[in-house]
């Protein structure tokens, strides 16, 4: 198969027109406030060792870029380059306002990081679709049946896909004290990601330079997230995830029946511990509203 000459520009334009377009990044039941804005867009090689570091840092079943890619491809595809392209969605400035003084996440969020996440599941699937026609061997492993999250001792909370980990190999930010990647555009963001076999240059990347100043030194720079967060999962130490698990799992308790009765919420895949269907996704993201890099990354 004769090598695609479509180049990243043609990606970016392609997603940005998705965001701009799609009816699904805008809320009626809020007058039309859209979701996301436009993205920021990274690129990892497929073959950095990174990928290989995530087995041991997230999950042992970590997704490698080149095997996904080589499963779905086509057998006659030039996988001579294996490109990961990540996108950060930021959301918009009426969404990340609606969270800043509030100790309990809005109405306006948690509509917003639902149907936000059934919007990323579909540029995905969009994605992929532009790109098989274009004659580009591409795959999206979070749509895939392959991609998996987990809930159970041993793993903790992770996924055999990690979008923030995916975004950090992309040279789209570094992590902070509450375990989000500060991007460019802060880190009140959403992530997706695709594999392709385009020859883009990656981003020069070092699995030492992950940390944020804020989680380098303990929170000493700041720690603002560690009190917005309403159940002190966040300390100098970074994130214990089980706490804040206890909070997205008292948010869905509470609101989810009503939300999904009275506004209009997408579904998408809900996937855990091997199970996979169509349902709602509620969270809270207070730790990353209200702080300095809620819309920037303030140590640029």
């Amino acid at each position: 198969m004769r090598r695609s000459t479509h180049s990243l520009p043609w990606i970016i334009d392609k997603i940005r027109d998705f965001i701009s377009q799609t009816p699904d990044n805008r809320l009626v039941d809020f007058d039309g406030v859209p979701i996301f804005g436009q993205p920021v867009i990274g690129v990892a090689d497929g073959d950095h060792p990174l990928f290989d570091d995530y087995r041991e840092l997230v999950s042992p079943n970590h997704i490698l870029p080149r095997n996904i890619l080589r499963r779905y491809a086509a057998n006659d595809a030039d996988l001579s380059s294996v490109r990961v392209i990540s996108w950060a969605l930021p959301y918009s400035e009426t969404i990340r306002q609606s969270q800043r003084k509030l100790s309990w996440p809005s109405r306006l969020y948690s509509l917003a990081r639902n149907n936000g996440g059934a919007l990323i599941h579909r540029l995905c699937l969009h994605l992929i679709d532009l790109c098989q026609n274009s004659g580009i061997a591409a795959v999206a492993p979070s749509v895939t049946k392959e991609y998996d999250a987990f809930r159970i001792p041993g793993l903790k909370f992770s996924s055999n896909w990690s979008e923030r980990h995916v975004a950090f190999a992309a040279g789209l930010g570094r992590f902070g004290l509450n375990a989000s990647l500060i991007t460019p555009l802060g880190s009140h963001v959403r992530f997706g990601s695709i594999v392709t076999n385009l020859d883009l240059e990656p981003a020069e990347v070092s699995s030492r330079n992950y940390c944020a100043p804020c989680l380098e030194s303990g929170g000493g720079e700041c720690a603002a997230c560690i009190e917005r967060c309403p159940v002190g999962a966040l300390s100098g130490k970074g994130m214990n995830k089980f706490r804040c698990n206890t909070m997205r799992k008292a948010v869905r308790r509470r609101h989810l029946s009503q939300y999904s009765q009275k506004m209009q919420m997408l579904t998408s895949p809900v996937v855990k511990n091997g199970t996979r269907k169509e349902g709602y996704s509620l969270g809270c993201a207070l730790c990353q509203c209200g702080v300095p890099c809620e819309g920037v990354d303030p140590f640029r």
